[in-house]
């Protein structure tokens, strides 16, 4: 009997171990396939596009660097370069000259009206994600660009808006990416990644008219993307320092963006979110908001966090496949309305047919709790829910206007090549 126990017990610790060994090799073997997955995919691109040193950057194609950008905004980095994006807008509110136009003009609305506020957020949505994340070359990223255009046009006509804000402006949307993959995501971007970047948007810039004068090599221009790139980072913190400043425009527009968001949040996390929202601008931008300190508990609590989602994801996720992609823009347009409707919504929803989900999903319950009703929400026609033209985006009193004048910037666009290299003189 003493022996049959003995046998018992020393086969059940030898069949436990078994299963220890198992379990460890399976998640040793689990963390080897990610991390090589994940590193496979960025190989594979370098190797496609054979961008192998720094002298071979400098024949980036706007094809090239579109192609990879949004590699990197569909599948790598997702969530961060929204975020990045979405913020690098919102840290403009920290310049008075800015700020101080878009509360003049009521471009928010005044305060509590979400319906303004979202719309505003809708239209630089649409625009942004037309000209950023469709092919170059198409008519709709054309036509973001040109309907951008006319809508700036209005104000640096007049000399309300300078071309240094918007060179401003075109910085942290070229930058903040950057900078936030390397501090809140697995990896930092590589040269060729960066130079992508670069390129896409000193590209963007002259088809909005922004010119290149405040940077140092703007007569003889630059060797390749990440030189251009290394001259506008310089620039844009010297511009910081001197224009960053608190103002009560700035605060205007800091409180309507934040009743936007505050409105599918629930109220138990307001201060929590916007703690993470002062974290996440820095204490200068913070003093020019007028936002409070977060608290030290509180940052602790986000740094943690952040370092343990870029060791999951380096280690315990496998990369985003090609069908799971983020997506930004709807691919064709409604075949009945013929127009395109947008795929994300904050506040209210803008663009968006109606569906299931829409109705009941997780951003529909938050206004709910929030004291919007989502029935009341989603059967309003003044939302647009049969989707943009992008021709007629932007504020109500501008619908059927400046057809003429983006008319001739598409023209203009249709005669430069997609195929050519920013940087080849």
């Amino acid at each position: 009997m003493e022996l049959a126990r003995h046998l018992w017990a020393t086969s059940f610790l030898e069949s436990s171990q078994g299963w220890r060994v198992w379990a460890l090799t399976a998640m040793v073997g689990y963390v080897v396939l990610c991390t090589t997955l994940r590193h496979s995919q960025k190989r594979a691109m370098e190797a496609k596009f054979n961008f192998s040193n720094r002298s071979s950057l400098a024949k980036m194609t706007l094809e090239d660097a579109h192609a990879i950008q949004t590699w990197l905004a569909e599948q790598q980095f997702p969530s961060v370069f929204s975020a990045a994006i979405f913020f690098a807008l919102f840290k403009t509110y920290s310049i008075p000259s800015i700020s101080r136009l878009l509360a003049t003009t009521r471009q928010f609305g005044k305060s509590g009206d979400i319906e303004a506020t979202s719309k505003r957020a809708a239209d630089t949505s649409v625009l942004l994600t037309n000209m950023i994340m469709r092919p170059p070359g198409t008519l709709q990223a054309k036509l973001a660009v040109a309907r951008t255009n006319y809508l700036h046009n209005i104000y640096r006509r007049t000399g309300r808006i300078s071309n240094d804000d918007m060179l401003y402006t075109l910085s942290l949307f070229t930058l903040q990416p950057m900078r936030w993959t390397a501090i809140y995501d697995w990896r930092p971007l590589s040269d060729m990644e960066r130079c992508a970047l670069a390129t896409c948007f000193k590209v963007w810039g002259e088809d909005l008219e922004i010119t290149y004068d405040a940077l140092p090599s703007h007569s003889k221009g630059w060797i390749d993307g990440l030189h251009w790139l290394d001259e506008l980072d310089t620039w844009s913190r010297q511009y910081e320092e001197r224009h960053v400043r608190a103002s009560d425009s700035n605060v205007e527009v800091v409180n309507a963006t934040r009743e936007l968001v505050f409105c599918q949040i629930p109220g138990s996390l307001h201060n929590v979110v916007w703690g993470i929202v002062a974290i996440l601008l820095g204490p200068q931008v913070r003093e020019a908001m007028r936002i409070p300190d977060p608290s030290d508990g509180l940052e602790l609590a986000f740094n943690s966090i952040i370092a343990v989602r870029k060791y999951i994801l380096r280690y315990a996720s496998l990369p985003r496949p090609y069908f799971l992609r983020r997506v930004y823009n709807s691919e064709w347009p409604d075949p009945h309305t013929r127009r395109y409707q947008s795929q994300r919504w904050l506040g209210r929803p803008w663009y968006v047919k109606t569906s299931l989900l829409d109705r009941w999903g997780l951003p529909a319950w938050m206004l709910w709790m929030n004291g919007a009703a989502s029935s009341a929400v989603f059967d309003e026609k003044s939302f647009i829910p049969e989707g943009y033209l992008i021709e007629d985006v932007g504020p109500a009193f501008h619908v059927g206007k400046g057809r003429d004048e983006m008319g001739d910037t598409v023209s203009f666009l249709d005669s430069k090549s997609t195929a050519r290299c920013p940087f080849i003189h």
